[in-house]
């Protein structure tokens, strides 16, 4: 070979053969570490999503500490056979603020109400979480505690006197259902106002404020000081200010609320000496304002926190490994879930929803009229109550399921009216109300009272869901939803109560009395004329149906700005 021609002497060749084998291993450990490091990035990801979806709503969703397979052990499951299963994409997942004392007996207050025998087990905050699997969006709708419902209890020992249009049900505040354990609250939300439930989150005051601690507080803006004996706030300044666990839970349990703005001097010792476990929690010498929004009022501090909350856990992102652990810790030990929300249902929620902005998730609260005085049921002191109303709740309940109602032809239900008033006359008024509307009625001797103030009760039979509530839509006012058996072997019962309006028909050809003025198809006058709508009411002590989106009180705390 000519001298300078190319070629590979012996000793060339294995370092030519090892570059690119050293290219290969090299490109190879880099595709490893960018797949170790998506997978790391995936986890982060999982582990912050699925803790903001645990603690924002409600502390909420809890999917997020399954993500923790060595704390999923620690989790409470629970059979709920009222659970039904999802029939879409979307979810409904009821959260529960259970008061038991006795389960947060880590705190000293509760440690000793515990001792002492004070644990009534009932819900603060009955919440239902609406998860868009179409959107991927996130909608709240709070029921109030003392909503008085037709089913609340089980017909037990526990339960009062039971309608036998009803058997195995009585009524009583939708909170008073916990008591007898999650799988009640689910029935009464489920029969009396429609919402299919699919699983079911229970956390207690532990819970709570071992979360907020964990998270190092939450800062909260105080546009005036605060003070509530029966929940133990006490905010003695204005502003921005970190409240620690303690405090948050006593600011989401405040309903008997007083503010001071600036100039007036608080009186504290007034108040905690007017404040007893069954009221009056009013005193003239407080010093500053009752609040007296009763529980609707703290249902808006409750979407005030969270919606704090949720700014805070956005910013911080949850990257610290120790703040992740903190977190999984204060949750998983004291969570309940129904059992068939397994870990790997929770991954996958925090998966699908870990883009969701929780901070402007719509909060919606169910309408509800305000009973004045103190509400008598069938010989039985209830308090305080509040009733559900028509047709407010009905819409709101279709806005937060993102449903149309269905229509069923009115001349395929068969409907008995009942005497809930000991006024046969307006039973017999009703009946013929709602067949001018097209019902089939079925004559019924029944009769159902329970005092001189009742809610009206559309009672239907398990899978006449949809034609209850057509009926209900021919109503308005304090009326609610029931399952049971409705008298006469009727699809639907209609048990008359105290305040309530029938819908008038549409209007049709009559005489030239008629009072809607029109042409005919000749071009000649013409008239028609609607027959009135049935209309009841004995109860001046209701006030006006409650806004399902109120507006914010100017001495309720808000985020701190930037936070």
């Amino acid at each position: 070979m000519p001298p300078g021609a190319d070629h590979e002497t012996p000793e060339e060749t294995p370092a030519a053969e090892e570059r690119p084998r050293r290219a290969h291993v090299a490109d190879r450990r880099a595709r490893r570490r960018a797949r170790l490091a998506a997978r790391s990035k995936l986890r982060r990801r999982l582990t912050r999503a699925g803790i903001a979806l645990g603690v924002v709503i409600l502390l909420i969703i809890g999917g997020g500490v399954g993500l923790y397979y060595y704390r999923s052990g620690q989790i409470t499951h629970e059979n709920a056979p009222h659970i039904v299963a999802a029939t879409g994409p979307s979810e409904n997942i009821l959260l529960i603020g259970s008061t038991s004392r006795c389960a947060a007996s880590s705190i000293a207050l509760y440690r000793s109400e515990c001792a002492a025998g004070v644990n009534g087990v009932n819900s603060d905050v009955v919440l239902v979480a609406h998860l868009d699997g179409t959107t991927h969006t996130i909608s709240l709708l709070s029921i109030p505690r003392d909503t008085f419902v037709p089913g609340a209890r089980s017909g037990s020992a526990l339960c009062g006197t039971t309608s036998p249009l009803t058997p195995g049900t009585c009524a009583n505040k939708i909170d008073a259902a916990l008591v007898e354990g999650p799988d009640q609250l689910i029935a009464a939300i489920e029969q009396d106002f429609g919402i299919p439930i699919n699983h079911f989150v229970d956390l207690n005051f532990a819970t709570f404020t071992n979360v907020v601690n964990a998270l190092g507080g939450i800062k909260m803006d105080f546009p005036d000081r605060l003070f509530d004996a029966s929940s133990f706030l006490k905010i003695t300044k204005t502003g921005c200010q970190l409240l620690n666990g303690t405090q948050a839970l006593a600011l989401v349990r405040s309903r008997h609320l007083y503010y001071f703005t600036k100039g007036q001097t608080p009186n504290y010792a007034a108040i905690q000496a007017a404040t007893t476990p069954t009221g009056p929690w009013y005193t003239p010498n407080s010093g500053g304002t009752y609040d007296g929004t009763g529980d609707l009022g703290r249902i808006i501090r409750v979407h005030l926190f969270l919606k704090a909350l949720a700014q805070q856990v956005a910013a911080r992102g949850l990257s610290n490994p120790v703040t992740d652990y903190k977190l999984v810790g204060a949750i998983a030990p004291n969570l309940t879930v129904d059992s068939g929300l397994s870990t790997l249902d929770m991954v996958h929620l925090a998966l699908d929803y870990h883009h969701a902005n929780f901070a402007s998730a719509p909060e919606l609260t169910i309408p509800t009229v305000t009973d004045a005085q103190s509400y008598i049921y069938d010989g039985g002191d209830y308090g305080d109550v509040i009733f559900p109303t028509q047709p407010q709740d009905q819409q709101v309940i279709d806005q937060f399921l993102g449903t149309t109602p269905t229509n069923v032809a009115p001349g395929s239900i068969s409907v008995s009216v009942v005497d809930g008033t000991q006024s046969p006359s307006q039973t017999a008024s009703v009946a013929a109300s709602l067949g001018r509307l097209g019902y089939r009625i079925v004559p019924t001797t029944a009769t159902n009272y329970v005092g001189p103030v009742a809610e009206t009760t559309v009672v239907y039979r398990p899978g006449h869901l949809a034609e209850a509530q057509q009926v209900l839509r021919s109503l308005s006012g304090t009326v609610v939803l029931a399952q049971g058996a409705p008298a006469s072997g009727a699809d639907v019962s209609v048990v008359t109560g105290s305040d309530f309006t029938v819908a008038s028909p549409a209007p049709h050809a009559s005489t030239p009395s008629a009072t809607v003025a029109g042409s005919s198809a000749a071009g000649g006058p013409t008239t028609t004329t609607a027959a009135p709508a049935v209309t009841t009411t004995t109860n001046p002590n209701l006030g006006a149906p409650s806004s399902a989106t109120p507006a914010i009180p100017p001495w309720d705390p808000r985020s701190c700005p930037g936070s």
